[in-house]
């Protein structure tokens, strides 16, 4: 999975990112762990990548993070921001 190259903004103010999603008009605010696994779709990555690389930088049990980080890639999935 990976982030749409184009027809998406982003802007991090803080310990916030905003996301604008230039073809839907809305926005989504990404906050905590969910800023670098944003960070990390910069790249081509499977899930496994995804796990591995939040459970090495983060004291996270990796069930936990795998159910976290699915569910987060549902939502930018759904909000069309990932192809």
């Amino acid at each position: 999975m990976r982030l749409r190259s184009t027809d998406i903004s982003t802007r991090t103010i803080g310990d916030e990112t905003i996301v604008l999603s230039l073809p839907s008009s809305r926005y989504f605010t990404i906050t905590g762990v969910g800023i670098r696994v944003f960070e990390l779709l910069a790249e081509e990555r499977p899930l496994d990548d995804l796990v591995g690389t939040i459970v090495g930088e983060y004291e996270v049990d990796p069930m936990i993070a795998r159910r976290d980080i699915e569910a987060f890639l549902d939502r930018l999935h759904d909000a069309e921001l990932v192809q």
